[in-house]
């Protein structure tokens, strides 16, 4: 094996700059492991709710309350869905972590 052989071999392969991994961390309180998963910049978080509710095993729902989940970012709630990674993040982050908060809206009572 020549030296140039061997110095090609130790550089590690460029990345797409058009195609960034974002390592999405998402806590929801009474879980015991949070949700892992890498997504593009381009991914929605509406995507990533998703993901992160089917992890947990929860789904907006009403019975006599209404439950609906939510993310949270740096203590704010997150209301636009559509928004990408990328657009909340900006273009040179690379991972983030969310919360994944239960809102409940208490139903009528009947008496």
């Amino acid at each position: 094996m020549d030296l140039q052989t061997s110095q090609q071999e130790k550089q590690p392969l460029p990345q797409a700059a058009d195609t960034p991994d974002d390592k999405i961390t998402v806590d929801y309180l009474p879980a015991s492991q949070p949700f892992h998963h890498s997504y593009e910049g381009s991914a929605t978080l509406s995507t990533v709710r998703t993901d992160a509710m089917a992890f947990f095993h929860v789904s907006d729902h009403k019975d006599r309350d209404t439950h609906q989940f939510f993310l949270e970012f740096q203590g704010r709630r997150l209301t636009n869905m559509a928004e990408t990674l990328e657009q909340l993040l900006g273009p040179h982050r690379r991972g983030a972590k969310f919360n994944l908060v239960e809102q409940i809206t208490p139903g009528a009572t009947t008496a």
